[in-house]
């Protein structure tokens, strides 16, 4: 046995001594009025010598047991008192009925022969003898349960007897003492064994319900397990199918890709021997070169292969390069290989067959690095034979066919930057003609009135002779007038000795390309439909203002915007017309916004307004007003009036937030408590929204993990039949028992339920819960009580109720009838059909159907007559308040309209004996409240059900 289990016997003994001294004292208090009543009787019977000491006794001893008893039976109820409490009333009880015995034999056997002459001695020891014996042996009987409890009875009770050995009793009673002694003696052994005896049923019937728990515990995880069990081998089924399934597409893909490689096969051998003749057709020699192994593959003439050492590479191009080039192909090689340029790129001069000098042209590229040390590894080329190119460069470069058909302005400069030929998409550009360019500087044909565009000019001059080029966009006015987006680019053109000659610029027109960014930019940041701008821009706008270093804008208030009912509007007005009306309202918001920072429509019929605060434009409040007063005046949408309200929600920086996304909350937070409030006002955000907010985030993150932990509860409260007081059922109520908040009562949670999809999962716990606590009554032998549970309209809507009915009825194998379903009215406002349809389904499953709060919600007498219902459950509020003439007649009147249709009627929230009697004379079903007990935890729900169910509840409790 384990420490727990230890403790828990130990605390079920201490408890059940206790709760079985309290009920079995009441009877040995009335033992003792009996015996001293019979004492008193006999000495004034057959001594009727008065003794104003003994009367004394009799009074007080009489007073003071009955009052103890009254006190027992009143005060302490079955599970109404506290142990420590009832404890210390039991050890005073023992101790004073021991002491006042101890003072009845004294009186007797010392005080009375002395006052009496008729009244002898051993008269007077056969009374005490008799006081003292009876008064044990009803301790023996009573107070045994705890030892301690006799003891503080018995031990004052012979205090009398013991002195008299001692000093007063001669010789002739030494027999008597002894007799007495032992018959002491014999009854403290016979308490210690009753007591023996009592502790021993007490812990074996403690170990008797560990055993019982311990048994259900191991039921439920063999259910689980199996059910466990279950869900794998159906997994394992699925996992199998989903296999075949796999394997047959996989081996369908299988015969697809191969195809598709054997396809892709054949192109890629195509494509080679494509590209084999490309390069021979175009001279290209590629090569291959493997510098970690210093191998490399080149290629002649003939397109044969050849493969080298790189020691050997290099001693022959020694030989066929032309000397003055060497240091050109060196320098141009070392870069790329060291990194500094992307790729090698040299042109040399080589020495063919026949001894004459040749232009090649060679480029490579480093294809492998270490990822180390970055050095390379690898790296292949291509080198190109150009002498005939090289021979006929000036010629193409001056070509008047590439001039004449190139689609893009093009222009030749010598030296100095003077133009000596354009084309004619130069001359389209500019504005002017051939004749008005030649000759002239390259920016003498535009406007350099401005010192920005001097500036700009003799930056892309130096450039240009500093380095040979220049390539950028730049905005140009001409002087013919137009005015263009350019992008210009000017290279330098050198000879043999790397002089430049002349320089080639191209310029495009971008005009077009700004002018369709331009739009692009618009359809990015505004609304096509309002051209307002939208959540993107309105989001960056507002965060430029949030991070602004301008001293002038301290304070900002950002208002949020939405159109009351928009939805049933946009749906009578169709697309068209909604559309339409978000177009006025854009426009008109516009209008009434002229001193607004930045009006934005974030999307559908919602609206945002920046706005500065500051004393000389008006405040926050007016602003508001004015758009409120603005928007009185109708919309007129394809010929009808329409007059619409706005819900505003106001957030000020930096009181609220200085970030944009806390700011936009706390606005969004503001707007919808003013739409929760029916629209058409305006509300300013408050920090205590937040508190709140995050309290119920908080809450629901906890109620999340109560129902996965198991914190959830169920309270049963009992229903009382009128006609014959007994119990008739009780209703199930969840409770969530915190782990470190406590008892959180259903007021705080149960709404913030109802808001997500927890309602239907704590639903389905509290049906399963009672389906299992009307299993465990009836295997006590009550079969006829109901329980019912409270269903909301997610339930109902969710289409899960008839499966966790059914789940619950059959796991547990009840019968549908020991269960009734509270439904409050509101619930049966939406989809009446399919409401319906599910109630009668339900009612097919015996199960009774009660319309809870009833004249509270969406009252309406319809319900009663369409829906299948057979209980009518009296809300507490009308209860609450009988005594009041109109409360008087609605109540006659629910219980009269509830009996003419036949239903049970049930009135909830008793508290009081006026409305327990008046419900009474309305001859009302069943009646529950804290008149008779508040919702109990299951254990003291079955105690309370014990205690109850064969006798008038209605007396026992009243």
């Amino acid at each position: 046995m384990t420490y727990k289990q230890d403790e828990y016997i130990k605390q079920y003994n201490h408890t059940a001594q206790i709760a079985n001294t309290i009920r079995h004292s009441r009877y040995f208090l009335v033992s003792i009025l009996i015996i001293c009543l019979y004492i008193f009787s006999i000495y004034q019977i057959f001594y009727k010598s008065p003794s104003l000491y003994f009367n004394i006794w009799f009074i007080f001893t009489e007073v003071f047991v009955s009052l103890c008893w009254l006190i027992s039976t009143v005060y302490f109820k079955p599970e109404q008192y506290s142990l420590i409490i009832a404890h210390r009333w039991l050890q005073f009880q023992c101790f004073s009925v021991g002491t006042l015995i101890a003072s009845g034999i004294f009186l007797i056997f010392y005080y009375l022969p002395a006052t009496n002459q008729s009244f002898e001695p051993i008269q007077a020891l056969t009374l005490s003898a008799l006081l003292l014996i009876v008064t044990q042996t009803f301790g023996l009987t009573y107070l045994t349960q705890k030892l301690n409890y006799f003891c503080l009875a018995f031990i004052p009770s012979i205090v009398p007897y013991l002195i008299a050995q001692f000093f007063f009793l001669d010789g002739s009673n030494h027999l008597f003492s002894l007799s007495i002694n032992f018959g002491l003696i014999v009854i403290l052994m016979c308490a210690m064994t009753s007591y023996r005896i009592h502790r021993r049923v007490s812990t074996l019937h403690a170990k008797n319900n560990l055993l019982v728990d311990s048994a259900k515990q191991q039921v439920k995880w063999t259910d689980e397990l199996c059910q466990q069990l279950q869900d794998e081998v159906n997994k394992s089924r699925d996992i199998e199918l989903q296999l075949q399934l796999g394997n047959q597409i996989l081996e369908q893909k299988v015969k697809e890709r191969t195809f598709d490689i054997e396809q892709m096969n054949k192109d890629l051998e195509n494509q080679q021997a494509n590209l084999v003749l490309a390069h021979e057709i175009a001279g290209l020699r590629p090569w291959d070169w493997n510098i970690k192994d210093r191998k490399i593959v080149v290629t002649n003439y003939k397109q044969e292969k050849t493969l080298r050492h790189s020691k050997e590479h290099q001693q022959q191009l020694q030989h066929v390069i032309h000397p003055d080039d060497i240091p050109h192909f060196k320098s141009a090689m070392i870069q790329h290989l060291r990194g500094f340029k992307d790729r090698y790129e040299a042109t040399y001069r080589i020495q063919n067959s026949q001894g004459k000098w040749s232009w090649v042209h060679d480029i490579g590229r480093v294809i492998q690095r270490d990822p180390d040390n970055r050095k390379p590894l690898r790296m292949v080329g291509i080198r190109r034979d150009i002498h005939q190119e090289r021979t006929s460069q000036e010629r193409l470069k001056l070509a008047a066919s590439v001039l004449e058909q190139a689609a893009e302005g093009i222009f030749i400069l010598n030296e100095e930057l003077c133009y000596i030929e354009v084309n004619p998409f130069y001359e389209q550009l500019t504005g002017f003609n051939y004749d008005q360019i030649i000759g002239k500087h390259l920016f003498d044909i535009t406007a350099n009135y401005k010192s920005i565009q001097r500036s700009m000019h003799y930056s892309i001059i130096k450039q240009v002779l500093k380095i040979g080029e220049y390539d950028g966009e730049l905005h140009e006015k001409f002087l013919s007038g137009k005015e263009l987006t350019l992008w210009m680019h000017i290279n330098a053109i050198t000879d043999d000795q790397n002089r430049v000659t002349h320089y080639i610029g191209i310029v495009s027109d971008l005009t077009e390309r700004k002018l369709q960014e331009q739009r692009l930019s618009y359809l990015e940041n505004y609304d096509t439909l309002t051209d307002l701008p939208n959540r993107f821009y309105y989001n960056y706008q507002l965060h430029q203002y949030l991070v602004s270093q301008q001293d002038s804008i301290k304070q900002l208030a950002v208002i949020r915007l939405n159109i009351d009912r928009f939805r049933p509007l946009n749906e009578y007005l169709s697309n068209n017309g909604g559309d339409e009306l978000l177009r006025q309202v854009a426009q008109r918001l516009r209008l009434t916004n002229a001193e607004a920072l930045f009006v934005a429509h974030l999307n559908g019929d919602d609206f945002a307004i920046v706005y500065e605060i500051s004393h000389i434009r008006p405040s926050v409040q007016e602003h508001c007003e004015r758009i409120n007063k603005a928007f009185s005046i109708p919309f007129n949408i394809f010929g009808q009036d329409h007059v619409i309200t706005l819900s505003m929600g106001v957030a000020f920086y930096p009181e609220h937030g200085r970030q944009l996304d806390y700011l936009n909350n706390c606005a969004e937070q503001a707007l919808s408590e003013a739409k929760n409030l029916g629209g058409n006002t305006t509300r300013y955000y408050s920090n205590e929204n937040t508190a709140l907010l995050e309290q119920g985030i908080f809450l629901e993150r906890d109620l999340r993990k109560a129902i996965q932990n198991n914190e959830l509860v169920v309270y049963y409260q009992p229903k009382i039949n009128f006609r014959d007081k007994n119990i008739y059922g009780f209703e199930a109520l969840v409770r969530w028992n915190h782990p470190e908040k406590g008892l959180i009562p259903p007021g705080l949670f149960i709404p913030l339920a109802e808001q997500t999809s927890l309602i239907s999962d704590i639903g389905r716990f509290v049906l399963q819960k009672t389906a299992q606590q009307i299993r465990f009554w009836n295997n006590l032998g009550y079969q006829n009580i109901c329980v019912s549970v409270n269903i909301v309209a997610q339930q109902l809507r969710r289409g899960q109720l008839l499966n966790d009915l059914d789940e619950a009825i059959d796991a547990n194998q009840i019968d549908g009838a020991s269960l009734e379903l509270e439904i409050t009215e509101s619930s049966l406002v939406e989809n009446l059909d399919s409401v319906r349809e599910l109630l009668n389904e339900i009612k097919k499953r015996k199960i009774n159907i009660s319309l809870d709060d009833f004249g509270t919600g969406y009252s309406s007498l319809s319900y009663l007559a369409d829906f299948p219902i057979d209980i009518l459950k009296i809300d507490r509020s009308f209860i609450s308040k009988i005594g009041e003439n109109k409360q008087l007649a609605i109540v006659s009147a629910m219980i009269a309209m509830g009996k003419a249709m036949g239903m049970t009627v049930v009135a909830e929230g008793i508290e009081t004996e006026q409305q327990l009697q008046y419900l009474q004379d309305l001859e009302c079903d069943i009646a529950q409240g804290y008149f008779f007990s508040k919702p109990l935890p299951q254990e003291e729900a079955t105690v309370f059900l014990e205690n109850n169910i064969s006798s008038p509840a209605y007396t026992y409790l009243i």
